[in-house]
């Protein structure tokens, strides 16, 4: 991992005028400030000086979003812009210009070597993530950010046709000029500070540390997230005014967090989060439930609870409010936050995720319930009595004669091997992959398949100019699998649904590309890759897809796989206690099994 980045502070000066009212509520002040977001992303994070690279970018954006926000014409945001940039990186022309107007190309000067910036993913932003950094060396991530030094040779291999220079409009009439190959005097090249406080934590108090929360948050999925066809669906950039104008709305950081979330719940990507930074750099992780929700047939329905909680949230029962309000409205809410590939899937996750979220706001509330004949009555819930998890059957076990059930969430490689004189003799087997399965499922897949398997492999962004120009892919093939024996030729089927995704996403493709047997549930969850971290403004953790499948088959990023039999549980499903998908899945093999 790259080291912790020293910080150099840099000191814009401002001149001293009244604050300005903390809403950017004119369409000029938002102008304004998307200027300013994408020129301190391309700055900051491909003008190769070695001491820009060590500013403290939360310092700059404080200092500089008052004094951006006031320019009152285009000419007026050049001159701020360019004297607000111009000690920090000497070599960066803002302009004033048609929009129209071309870019005569600048030779390179004359020099021994040059500096430029290549980042394999996102290396940088790590600071305060002491576990995460540990975790992904581990996992042996390959994200790496650093300043190259090579001969002229080498540049102009990386940067042919004049590509060292990048030029960006941040207007219809404001342009950058971007050099992105610098001489060593340049590279070395001290910037001008004055004295000043350090911004040291974004505050959600504060109104220029909420929108520069925004600004980070923002510039680092546009520069580094690698699937650039969901970035573009999702009209990133369109979504920028509506997030300023909601983080400056904000007075709380539970609100802030909210609006950054609506940002980013633009990408359906389920690896995007955003959460309060802990010491560790690790998010807190909500307890597990005993009681667990579902949304069926348009309703919120009690999907499974505890013994303890009966007859009062048995299975099937609806619930319809949460202290008088309705139901429906806090799932709205919620569902606004999370990254999902349908409005349909992002509620049944709201729905999944509200006992979480109601949970941290206080320890009781009360349900207004609905049982089998409509009847409706109150139920006050203690959290507390909620927490744990059910009793979980085997990894393995006969569910129908003749037919097994393997849990993949669970399921290990020695679970396995125990079985196989059952497994065998099987008449049909069901996996079931609709939670994260364990590493030893791709142990386990090639005693289903005569033929070699070949999962997907990822790839590393490698990047040298702003918003993905000229990128390409690093990454290893993935090995393919030998078939293993004994080999297994029962008739199978593997459960999936929308927690389908990442690892299990990848089970789920390979079973699918290779026909190891039917996919039956709901659609995947449309995430697959490596993931990346940052902190944002030392005050919050952002993770999200930092490296890209290598597809051998069909992308699903965005979208899922579709299942080949869809099965939609319902509430009888769930108030006879019945596995909707296993139920279906066991009736299609054991149809199709030999007697």
């Amino acid at each position: 991992m790259l080291r912790s980045i020293c910080l150099l502070l840099a000191l814009v000066p401002l001149t001293a005028a009244a604050a300005p009212s903390p809403l950017p509520r004119s369409p000029r002040e938002t102008r304004n400030l998307t200027a300013l977001i994408k020129l301190v992303g391309d700055v900051k994070y491909f003008y190769p000086n070695r001491h820009t690279a060590r500013l403290s970018w939360e310092t700059v954006l404080v200092r500089s979003i008052p004094a951006v926000r006031r320019a009152p014409t285009d000419a007026a945001l050049a001159r701020t812009l360019d004297s607000l940039l111009r000690p920090l990186a000497p070599e960066v022309r803002i302009q004033v210009v048609p929009a129209a107007a071309p870019v005569p190309a600048a030779p390179l000067p004359a020099a021994p070597a040059y500096y430029f910036w290549e980042h394999h993913g996102l290396g940088l932003d790590k600071t305060g993530l002491p576990v995460v950094r540990v975790m992904m060396r581990l996992a042996g991530l390959p994200y790496a950010s650093a300043i190259r030094e090579e001969p002229k040779a080498v540049v102009d291999s990386l940067f042919p046709g004049g590509q060292h220079q990048y030029v960006a409009a941040l207007t219809d009439s404001v342009r950058l000029v971007l050099p992105l190959v610098l001489t060593q005097t340049q590279y070395r090249q001290p910037l001008q500070r004055q004295q000043g406080r350090r911004v040291r934590r974004l505050m959600p108090s504060e109104s220029s540390h909420q929108l520069a929360t925004v600004m980070l948050t923002w510039n680092i999925v546009q520069h580094f997230y690698p699937y650039r066809e969901v970035l573009a669906e999702a009209q990133w950039e369109a979504a920028l005014p509506l997030a300023l104008q909601q983080a400056a709305n904000t007075t709380t950081q539970a609100e802030l967090l909210q609006a950054c979330r609506v940002l980013l719940a633009r990408l359906p990507d389920r690896h995007v989060r955003m959460s309060p930074k802990t010491r560790t750099g690790l998010s807190i992780v909500p307890p597990p439930w005993a009681l667990q929700l579902a949304w069926v047939e348009g309703q919120v329905v009690v999907r499974q609870s505890p013994q303890r909680l009966w007859p009062a949230l048995a299975p099937g029962t609806v619930v319809t409010q949460v202290s008088g309000r309705p139901v429906a409205e806090l799932l709205t809410q919620l569902e606004g936050t999370i990254p999902a590939t349908s409005p349909v899937v992002a509620r049944q996750l709201a729905t999944e995720a509200l006992l979480s979220e109601l949970a941290a706001m206080a320890p009781t509330t009360n349900l207004t319930l609905q049982d089998s004949s409509r009847a409706l009555y109150s139920y006050p819930l203690a959290f507390k009595t909620a927490k744990g998890s059910l009793y979980q059957l085997p990894p393995v076990r006969e569910v129908a004669p003749g037919c097994f059930y393997l849990d993949a969430a669970r399921l290990r490689y020695a679970d396995f091997r125990r079985a196989l004189p059952q497994l065998q003799a099987a008449r049909a087997l069901v996996v079931d992959i609709r939670q994260r399965p364990t590493y030893d499922l791709l142990r386990i897949l090639p005693h289903f398949s005569p033929q070699p398997l070949l999962p997907d492999s990822t790839a590393t962004p490698v990047l040298r100019q702003p918003n993905f120009y000229h990128a390409t892919f690093r990454g290893a093939a993935a090995r393919s699998q030998a078939p293993q024996l004994p080999l297994l030729p029962a008739p199978k089927a593997f459960l999936v649904g929308p927690h389908t995704y990442s690892y299990g996403e990848t089970i789920a493709e390979l079973v699918h590309r290779h026909q190891l047997g039917l996919l039956v549930g709901q659609p995947t969850g449309g995430t697959n890759g490596e993931m990346n971290f940052a902190a944002v403004g030392r005050a919050y953790l952002l993770s999200w897809t930092g490296r890209r499948v290598m597809h051998r088959g069909v992308g699903y990023q965005g979208t899922g796989i579709a299942p080949d039999i869809l099965v939609t549980p319902t509430r009888q499903n769930i108030r006879l206690g019945q596995d909707a998908e296993l139920a279906r899945a066991l009736e299609l093999l054991q149809s199709a099994a030999p007697r």
